[in-house]
């Protein structure tokens, strides 16, 4: 699948900003009753940073949800202008693995690439150990 994206005076950088973060919270909450204490995650990091042709921003939850994004116009106001975005987001499982996708968007489509690993074994008994307490 690809995408086209036309920059309009910056809106476009936040609208997929937006959009990302959309997705990834539809992902995290399929199926589930938002109004559900147990469903809403903390947020514990945030950053985000607008320039003229570039944005940066990064946020983490509470429950191991995390994403973290650039975008910049590269050749603004020629033919070749183009918006590139990198970045990742990844969130936990119960089983304790890491699931983590890094993505790359531009002129040659959406690109990503999904890493999983298994959390070390202290950090698998303290999200055990805050699930059990709520």
């Amino acid at each position: 699948m690809k995408f086209q994206l036309t920059l309009v005076d910056g809106r476009c950088a936040a609208i997929l900003a937006l959009f990302s973060m959309l997705m990834l919270l539809l992902h995290r909450t399929a199926g589930q009753d938002l109004a559900d204490p147990d469903v809403q995650a903390m947020l514990v990091e945030y950053e985000s940073e607008h320039m003229v042709e570039s944005y940066r921003f990064k946020f983490a939850t509470d429950d191991g949800q995390f994403r973290e994004e650039t975008g910049m116009l590269m050749n603004p106001g020629t033919p070749e202008e183009e918006l590139v975005v990198v970045g990742m987001y990844g969130f936990e499982t119960d089983e304790g693995t890491q699931v983590m996708v890094m993505y790359v968007s531009g002129k040659k489509g959406y690109q990503a690439r999904t890493r999983t690993r298994l959390l070390p074994e202290s950090e698998r008994k303290k999200k055990l150990l805050r699930s059990l307490v709520g």
